[in-house]
């Protein structure tokens, strides 16, 4: 009897396995990595200006430290969480106003992926990243470390809201479409919502164009008058790959905003940026990284209006598993807006930093 009882619990905990294998199908999957930093502005500032991620100057920061967990079930329901840790997060909360910029933990995705039964693509519910732009928050995925004008003030970094993709074509044209919330806002600041739309063309291995954009209010206010106001983006993005070692990529970005302009009478504001990218593989563990940028912005971006142009070199060096890189940046405004070593104001900024990141 005990025998046939250990047996019929074997067999039903082996049958309660098989069934909750089924229902999971896949995951939960856990992945992150570490991204550890140290930055020196060479003007002598204590603060790199017009930054993001890298706006501490001369210190070691804890850039990010992402966990993300996936997995889906039998049904292709997928989940993903992506949490992060460190500076990044507290500049993401900044943006998406959910907590003070000293609060070092971010939620940067949390969103379930489903099958849309009527166009047979992929409905996705909750918070997610933007697709737009060349640049991503994880730095791991991007060839230089730091982040360009564009990432930083062109483009939202994220949307919480609905959105749909559908594949065509065996995949070389891949449309999107949603509707979300105000820029990087999990809880909206005003009645309207935002639409955001996106295609992308692979028509060979070696080239993909990608054009996209977004309209919608983004002002908080409950005034009808001043929630008329829109927010125009388009972004467009060419990445050509003509050897397996060369990569180059350029993105294009043009905006406006209704009611920010300079002028009294609250007229509209225009933003424009380009950004050029090339990456050069010497071996699998060694490469450089060229970006050049220009970013013109009337006052509704970055406060002053003013014409940006940077350049970044980067290089990297994998190492037992670790992305090791070092990179120089020069930036240059058409305006006094950097510091220099006295305090006082300058046209151009420095900086140099080095990072190892981590990935598991």
């Amino acid at each position: 009897m005990k025998r046939s009882t250990i047996s019929k619990t074997i067999l039903s905990a082996a049958l309660l396995a098989t069934i909750a294998a089924g229902v999971r199908a896949e995951g939960p999957t856990v992945s992150g990595f570490v991204d550890m930093g140290y930055n020196y502005n060479l003007n002598g500032a204590n603060t790199n200006v017009l930054r993001s991620f890298d706006a501490n100057a001369n210190s070691f920061i804890l850039q990010n430290a992402e966990v993300v967990v996936n997995g889906s079930n039998d049904k292709g329901v997928a989940y993903r969480v992506d949490v992060d840790f460190g500076n990044d997060a507290g500049v993401q909360n900044g943006l998406d106003g959910f907590a003070a910029t000293t609060t070092y933990v971010n939620l940067q995705q949390a969103f379930l992926s489903l099958p849309c039964p009527l166009t047979h693509g992929t409905i996705t519910v909750g918070k997610f990243v933007t697709p737009f732009g060349a640049e991503v928050i994880e730095s791991k995925d991007n060839y230089n470390t730091s982040r360009g004008h564009l990432f930083n003030f062109a483009i939202p970094a994220t949307h919480t809201g609905v959105k749909l993709d559908k594949g065509l074509k065996d995949g070389k044209l891949n449309l999107m479409a949603g509707i979300v919330n105000s820029w990087d806002l999990m809880q909206d600041n005003n009645k309207g919502k935002t639409v955001i739309a996106q295609a992308s063309l692979v028509p060979t291995e070696k080239l993909s164009v990608t054009v996209g954009g977004s309209y919608g209010p983004d002002q908080a206010t409950t005034t009808p008058s001043i929630e008329k106001n829109g927010r125009s983006l388009v972004d467009a993005i060419v990445k050509f790959t003509p050897t397996n070692k060369l990569t180059l990529l350029a993105n294009y970005d043009w905006g406006v905003e209704e009611g920010v302009g300079p002028s009294i009478d609250n007229t509209a504001a225009n933003w424009s940026g380009l950004a050029l990218y090339g990456n050069l593989a010497f071996t699998d563990a060694t490469s450089a990284a060229l970006r050049w940028e220009t970013f013109d912005d009337e006052g509704a971006r970055t406060g002053t209006e003013q014409v940006l142009n940077s350049i970044t070199a980067t290089l990297q060096q994998k190492y037992n598993g670790v992305i090791l890189r070092a990179e120089y940046r020069m930036d240059k405004s058409t305006q006094k807006v950097y510091v220099d070593s006295d305090g006082l104001a300058d046209d151009t900024q420095n900086t140099v930093g080095i990072n190892a990141i981590y990935a598991f």
